[in-house]
Formats: C-alpha cells, structure tokens, sequence
C-alpha cells in the first residue's frame, strides 16, 4: 500500500500541482525570491551559510513529509467519501 500512495504523490507532484500555483497569490509570493536569497546569503560568512543551508535542508525534509501527510489524509477522505 506505502509503493501505491508513493506512485500516487509523485504523479500529483509532477502533473497536477503546477497547476493549482498558476495563481496570482503564488506569484506575488515567489516574484524574485530566489533573487532575494541570492542576495541575503552573499552578507553571509561560508560559516552561517552553511548552517543556514543544514536549517533549510531539515526544514524542507520536515516539509516533504508534512506534505506526504496531508496528501495521504486527503485522498483517505477522498476514499471515504467515495464509499458513502
């Protein structure tokens, strides 16, 4: 069951969330970011930029399954909701 919902999260991963950000909120948010960390991390000393790099990388571990969570709940009401 784990390899199916693993299937299931790459296909929405690759195919479908792209288009629910085609929104003009999520562009306002990302316009220029990487821009803006570029120019943050070059005030940083090789010290704090790699320890900020191993703050970002738990931090988007942490986020991957948190988002493997919320797929994983939602298409378990989805199941739900399809048996009533």
């Amino acid at each position: 069951m784990e390899s199916f919902l693993q299937v299931l999260y790459d296909y929405v991963q690759e195919r479908q969330i792209a288009d629910y950000l085609e929104t003009w909120e999520y562009r306002r948010i990302t316009y220029d970011l990487e821009g803006d960390w570029t120019a943050f991390r070059s005030t940083l000393t090789a010290e704090q930029d790699r320890r900020l790099e191993a703050l970002l990388t738990r931090e988007r571990d942490a986020g991957e399954l948190e988002e493997m969570a919320v797929f994983c709940s939602g298409l378990s009401i989805g199941v739900d909701l399809g048996r009533l």
